[in-house]
């Protein structure tokens, strides 16, 4: 099988991937035996990626350990990412999603997505992979499938309206689940964007990679 790409939108966590999200992605794949490749925004060096999951509890950076370490199979940019070599695409959320990777900040809903990304993952969608999104990566979905599809940011009215102006159709789903659009294979969940805990949104994340895993066998 090949491996499950997990895309990284930044170096930090104010302007990038949330950590925890991309943490919780990575340990389902690894738990499952699936393979993943992180593609991120731009070459970010492997140690600092690798800092992400060496356990970081209130700003502090703490030692990784063999169980709690997800397994990085390869770290490469965008520009170095081919759609054939990945078996699905799996974003974790973060409000560097939004603003790296989109306009959405300065254009509204008449945004777009980076080019080099709408470019692997349009190709990904075509190619009948599955695609994964996680809190504010979900806003990505309709732009990508170039459809109405069904999408979670959690329980917000606010947000809801937010996915149904940008033509998506907004589900309310709690963090500890998914929404499914089974013919287009998009799965979404809150993930951290929920006021629940954070043991909840690690289930739906769970049950995300699991989803996509059923798909891909």
């Amino acid at each position: 099988m090949k491996p499950v790409g997990v895309v990284l939108s930044g170096e930090y966590f104010a302007g990038g991937t949330e950590f925890q999200e991309a943490f919780l992605v990575l340990s389902a794949l690894k738990k499952y035996g699936i393979k993943n490749q992180c593609i991120c925004k731009d070459r970010i060096q492997p140690y600092v990626i690798k800092r992400l999951f060496s356990g970081n509890k209130n700003g502090e950076i703490l030692p990784a350990t063999e169980v709690s370490s997800p397994a990085l199979s390869e770290i490469i940019s965008l520009k170095e990412s081919v759609p054939e070599n990945v078996s699905a695409l799996i974003f974790p959320g973060g409000f560097g999603t939004i603003h790296r990777l989109t306009t959405l900040e300065i254009d509204g809903n008449d945004y777009t997505i980076d080019e080099e990304l709408f470019t692997l993952a349009h190709e990904i969608h075509k190619q009948g992979k599955p695609l994964g999104f996680i809190s504010q990566a979900g806003i990505l979905a309709p732009k990508i499938a170039e459809k109405e599809v069904r999408v979670t940011l959690g329980t917000d009215i606010d947000r809801a309206e937010l996915l149904d102006a940008i033509g998506a159709e907004p589900v309310s789903c709690p963090a500890d689940d998914i929404v499914i659009n089974l013919e287009m294979k998009i799965v979404s969940t809150p993930g951290l964007l929920s006021e629940e805990s954070e043991g909840e949104a690690a289930v739906g994340i769970d049950k995300l990679v699991r989803c996509v895993m059923e798909w891909i066998k």
